[in-house]
Order: C-alpha cells, then sequence, then structure tokens
C-alpha cells in the first residue's frame, strides 16, 4: 500500500497503478521538519484500513524525480496528489503543512463505504453457502444505500437461496427497467422455477389428504416441509404451530419449526412467530 517513487519504478509504481486504483503522490523531503512531521500522519491514513489507495512517496531530493514536482507546477512541501486512470487530478492537490483532521478528510474519499463493504462480505458468504450471512449483511446495505440496485439483486439472490419466494420477488418488483441486466432476468428464471416447484402435483396430492384428514399431524408436519421446500415458510409454520398448541413433543415439528425461523433471519415476520412458539413453550 506504500511504495517508494524511483526513476526506474516510475510508470510502473505510478502510471500503471493508477490504472487499477487511485495513487496518491506524497512529495517529501525528509530533512525538512513540516515533512518529518506530517510523513508519519499520511502513511497511517493508508494500508490495511484504506486498501482502495496506494501511497507513492516521492523524495525530491532525487534530481530526476525534481521534474515531476516541476511538471505539477508544486508551489509548497509536503504536498499530495492523487493520480487516477494515468493522470494527475487538479482538484486533489494538498500543499503544504496539513494538520490530521485535513488529512483524515482527504484520505476518507478514498475508503470504500460501508454498504460497499458489506455488499463484498455477502457475496463471499453467498458463494460459501452461507445465505443466512448474506442476507444480514445485505439487508443493512440497503438500508445505507436504498437507492443501489445491483445490493437489491444481491439480496434477491439470498432470499431465493433461502426460499423466501415472496421477499425475492417483492426486491424484484423493485428494480427499474433501465437496471434490469443479465443478474435480474436470472433471478427472475429461477423465482419462476421455485413459484413451479411450490405446485408440484406432489404437494397438491399432500394438501388434498390434509384437508382430508387435518387431525393428521404426521400429514400436516410432511406438509410444512414441503412448504418450506417451496419458500412458503409462513404456511409452513401455521401448521407446524397448530400441531405444537396441541403436542409439544410431536415428531420432529418443534426442530422444524426452529430450522425454518432460522433460514428467515432477523426479520419482522421470523420474531412474530419465534413469540407464538414462545408463548407455548413458557
Amino acid at each position: 500500500m506504500i511504495v517508494d517513487i524511483t526513476p526506474q519504478n516510475f510508470h510502473t509504481a505510478l502510471l500503471d497503478a493508477s490504472m487499477q486504483k487511485p495513487v496518491v503522490l506524497y512529495f517529501h523531503a525528509p530533512q525538512m521538519p513540516e515533512c518529518q512531521a506530517m510523513t508519519p500522519l499520511v502513511e497511517s491514513l493508508v494500508g490495511p484500513n484504506n486498501p482502495a489507495v496506494t501511497l507513492a512517496k516521492v523524495d525530491i531530493n532525487d534530481p530526476q524525480l525534481q521534474s515531476l514536482a516541476s511538471q505539477l507546477a508544486l508551489r509548497a512541501l509536503p504536498a499530495l496528489v492523487k493520480f487516477h486512470q494515468g493522470r494527475p487530478d487538479e482538484a486533489s492537490f494538498l500543499e503544504g503543512p496539513q494538520d490530521d483532521a485535513t488529512l483524515r478528510d482527504y484520505f476518507s474519499a478514498f475508503a470504500p463505504r460501508e454498504e460497499e463493504t458489506l455488499l463484498e462480505q455477502a457475496k463471499q458468504h453467498l458463494e460459501e453457502g452461507k445465505a443466512g450471512e448474506a442476507q444480514a449483511l445485505l439487508t443493512k446495505a440497503r438500508q445505507l444505500a436504498p437507492e443501489r440496485h445491483d445490493i437489491a439483486l444481491w439480496l434477491a439472490q439470498a432470499e431465493l437461496d433461502l426460499n423466501h419466494l415472496d421477499q425475492a420477488e417483492a426486491l424484484l418488483g423493485t428494480i427499474p427497467m433501465v437496471a434490469q441486466e443479465s443478474h435480474y432476468h436470472t433471478l427472475c428464471s429461477r423465482l419462476d422455477l421455485a413459484r413451479q416447484a411450490s405446485d408440484s402435483p406432489e404437494l397438491r396430492a399432500l394438501e388434498e389428504r390434509h384437508s382430508a384428514q387435518p387431525e393428521d399431524f404426521a400429514t400436516s408436519q410432511e406438509l410444512a416441509v414441503l412448504y418450506h421446500q417451496a419458500g412458503r415458510q409462513e404456511e409452513a409454520l401455521e401448521l407446524l404451530f397448530g400441531i405444537l398448541r396441541r403436542d409439544l413433543a410431536f415428531g420432529d415439528a418443534k426442530k422444524i419449526y426452529l430450522d425454518i425461523l432460522t433460514t428467515m433471519g432477523s426479520t419482522p415476520t421470523a420474531s412474530a412467530w419465534r413469540r407464538k412458539l414462545y408463548s407455548l413453550l413458557y
């Protein structure tokens, strides 16, 4: 994250590197008291906590590098200049000694926003099959940046992974036509397939059995499992709650109930169903 510019690495460490992410040139002279005071502050503001920017230090005592300061028409040291896409950003020049607050403001512009960090973490969770963790992070990211359609799409993907079909459909409904690209169409296709599965012949047959024998707890529990698999969580919970209200120890009803709540995350709906269960237990 911190490099020293030399005549030999000028092109790779500055021009080429700035095509990938911003590079801030730090012009300094080690013997100057003003630079001695400011250099540690500048170096502390880059690195692991701010990986979106590279600090490239330029010691103007090197005669071959003095021309760079002249080309940029710098008037005072120390000086900071942002390079991006191989060009200096004239609006980013910061010349002369600066206090801690000014430097923090300067470098905070390069730090990734919280919602961007949450999005990247959530994508990693989705790749690892941890849809519940991803959903929690993406929900927070969307609260921070409700205008970000890409975050809404990734949240819809997490909801689909959790079989939350209604939630996924609601999110996809918020995407304007201008943002309906490949990710959107892929998720719509997944939702359509999941909807078809939610009304399968097997499920309809089990619904008919349940309708004919509503007091058969085994059938109710089996139907609840299919409802959950089809993304119909609340219908599943309603069936399981009906069982538990009359027999708390029946089969795997309580375990299935709790497993479904886990997949629903920390949503108001899940909280309401959790309270209903606690009313029976306590």
